[in-house]
């Protein structure tokens, strides 16, 4: 009687407990973070990586499912960061957290729209080179409009709404450990459903395309169909991420749109590794936390960073996720033998 079917059960059983446990126990180490930080510093810190985590993530949809590469994806994050800021002072629109999320986020949809379909029938290296041309575009509005946007000075003083369901109020943005819980609570929910998205037929499309677009498009894919709904999932991602930060800091800067915050999620994706979803995560908590350390002791901080995300990227091709995936295959081989 052959007794692998049941072998084969329980080491399936072990390995899912295995993989929700280690969830559940991250899940439950982000929940008690806050409570044993030191101090608000730090907490305002762990809610800015999960900011950066998100968007890093976006551009992972983008870069590492789709394989379209985007040197100023954090623009998108800026547009959304000051169409609130703008909304809230120079509109005086009622102050509600939900409205002026969607009017951000709305925004950026309608402003990557008609760009992604221009840039979509590009490819490669033009796709890349239209999305620095479109980013610096961009950002001299910004740093130009001085009237609506305040210049170089940006924008200070946001007035952050509060946290409510109907009349239900939970809290303001004024507390850290609100927008914390309040920030985990979107990026998860953004997490789960991106990664439903990927996991979906509609994923594995971008994920054809990825690998051969020509042959993609030879078994009749609309390549630049889903090319378009693959970019504007990622902009809509980066929108929300720049309506959390707004909510988290209260001010808006031309810098967060210019080329080195490009850069640096670009480098934070990377460093995670491709084609997770979850790695962009550590890899902007590993470059924000380093980028916080190393600038304490010297101002040329950028020179080490990009010294240690190359030296990684040079041994560690595939980021974090490749290195943890590596280690759980090699664990996998030994319990097999």
């Amino acid at each position: 009687m052959d007794s692998s079917g049941p072998k084969k059960n329980r080491s399936w059983f072990k390995e899912s407990g295995l993989k929700y446990g280690i969830r559940l126990l991250f899940l439950l180490a982000l929940i008690l973070l806050p409570f044993v930080l030191p101090n608000r510093f730090y907490m305002r810190l762990a809610t800015e990586i999960l900011i950066y985590g998100l968007l890093a993530m976006s551009l992972d949809v983008l870069l590492g499912y789709t394989g379209l590469l985007s040197f100023m994806h954090a623009a998108y994050m800026g547009i959304a960061a000051y169409t609130i800021g703008i909304s809230l002072t120079h509109f005086n629109l009622p102050p509600s957290l939900w409205l002026t999320l969607a009017i951000g986020v709305g925004v950026v949809m309608l402003i990557a729209l008609p760009v992604g379909w221009l840039q979509v029938r590009t490819g490669g290296f033009a796709f890349a080179l239209l999305t620095i041309a479109f980013g610096m575009m961009y950002y001299t509005i910004v740093w130009k409009a001085r009237n609506i946007t305040g210049g170089d000075d940006g924008m200070i003083g946001i007035p952050r709404p509060k946290i409510a369901i109907g009349d239900w109020v939970l809290g303001s943005m004024g507390n850290p450990l609100t927008i914390y819980f309040f920030t985990l609570f979107v990026v998860l929910v953004c997490f789960l459903l991106t990664r439903q998205i990927i996991r979906s037929p509609f994923g594995a499309v971008l994920e054809s395309i990825r690998e051969n677009e020509e042959r993609a498009s030879f078994i009749g894919i609309n390549v630049r169909k889903f090319k378009l709904q693959g970019w504007m999932l990622a902009c809509t991602l980066a929108g929300v991420s720049g309506g959390l930060f707004t909510f988290l800091k209260g001010s808006v800067s031309p810098t967060m749109m210019d080329p080195n915050a490009g850069g640096a999620v670009l480098m934070m994706t990377l460093l995670g590794g491709l084609g997770s979803l979850w790695g962009p995560f550590i890899g902007a908590g590993l470059f924000i936390f380093g980028q916080d350390y190393i600038s304490t002791m010297t101002e040329h901080w950028m020179i080490f960073m990009g010294l240690a995300v190359m030296l990684l990227v040079l041994f560690m091709p595939k980021g974090i996720a490749g290195l943890v995936d590596q280690i759980i295959r090699k664990m996998k081989k030994k319990a097999g033998e």
